[in-house]
């Protein structure tokens, strides 16, 4: 499926908003399963991500990727508004890794208005507590009471028109990653990625894919590594342990049975994955992040 078609097929799960000030500060090696605006209004402060330390300026606007390990720190305060939300897209597929996006840019007067009426839309959505360390069940889903309040349909459609835009504002111009040549090989790991992608539930061995690219364990292995640059079994237990992470965070599922649901039957090596990829058990990581 082209970027194109793909990109019809995006919405926004909105989680948390608020505005605020935020006193000294300093949270290290942090790891969200959710994407996070900010728009800075005062103060100071830094967040660091993907390599990149970026100095926190009134008038900007910034954002952090689900996923990424940031750091982000205020010496005095920060007056912001901030935004947490999931962006969804047709079969999985990583946004951040078919897009190119800047991570701050100047706010123009049209940003600063849709974050003032999209806060207005969805009041009751803060995060209580901001060390990313504490967040607990009421700190990131709002009371079934303003749950109700937020179905309203025509809010919730304007809350995901506001979020499109705002989101837009980060992707850069002529923003789609390079695809790979549409030579023979390449298709072949394409179609072997898209398998992963769909079937992420079950066991997937390099026998599988091998076979769907009719081509033998070893050169599939190699060719998906040159293409790839990381091998397909570090591939699938990347892509289960990223899923595994959300259901730790949107479900009360026990941690036996999303490791079955991610297709690893072996507990012991579930834990031993999941500790390897989140530098945490899971259940650690459910008490730190969990939503419900």
């Amino acid at each position: 499926m082209d970027i194109q078609n793909l990109l019809k097929s995006l919405y926004f799960c909105l989680l948390n908003i608020d505005r605020c000030i935020a006193g000294n500060w300093n949270f290290q090696k942090v790891i969200s399963p959710f994407t996070r605006l900010y728009l800075v209004e005062s103060g100071e402060g830094t967040i660091t991500h993907n390599k990149t330390k970026y100095e926190l300026k009134p008038g900007w606007l910034y954002m952090i990727p689900s996923f990424a390990l940031c750091n982000y720190s205020s010496p005095t305060f920060l007056g912001h508004y901030y935004i947490h939300l999931i962006p969804q897209i047709l079969g999985g597929r990583d946004i951040f890794k078919l897009l190119e996006f800047n991570f701050e840019l100047p706010a123009t007067e049209n940003d600063i208005q849709l974050m003032k009426r999209i806060f207005a839309l969805n009041p009751g959505r803060k995060l209580v507590n901001q060390d990313p360390a504490k967040y607990c069940k009421s700190d990131l889903i709002p009371d079934s009471h303003t749950a109700d309040s937020l179905c309203q349909i025509n809010s919730y459609i304007e809350t995901l028109g506001i979020l499109m835009q705002l989101f837009s504002r980060f992707i850069k111009i002529g923003g789609q990653k390079k695809t790979l040549p549409a030579n023979q090989s390449n298709i072949k790991i394409r179609h072997a990625v898209h398998y992963i992608n769909e079937n992420i539930s079950k066991q997937i061995c390099l026998n599988d894919l091998a076979g769907i690219c009719h081509l033998s364990n070893d050169y599939f292995s190699r060719l998906f590594l040159k293409i790839m640059g990381i091998r397909p079994i570090e591939y699938i237990n990347r892509k289960k342990i990223e899923e595994a992470q959300l259901q730790l965070i949107y479900t009360n599922d026990p941690i036996e049975k999303i490791a079955l649901e991610v297709g690893i039957d072996n507990f012991s090596y579930f834990n031993r994955l999941f500790k390897k990829y989140s530098c945490n058990t899971p259940g650690e990581y459910r008490k730190l992040h969990r939503f419900v």
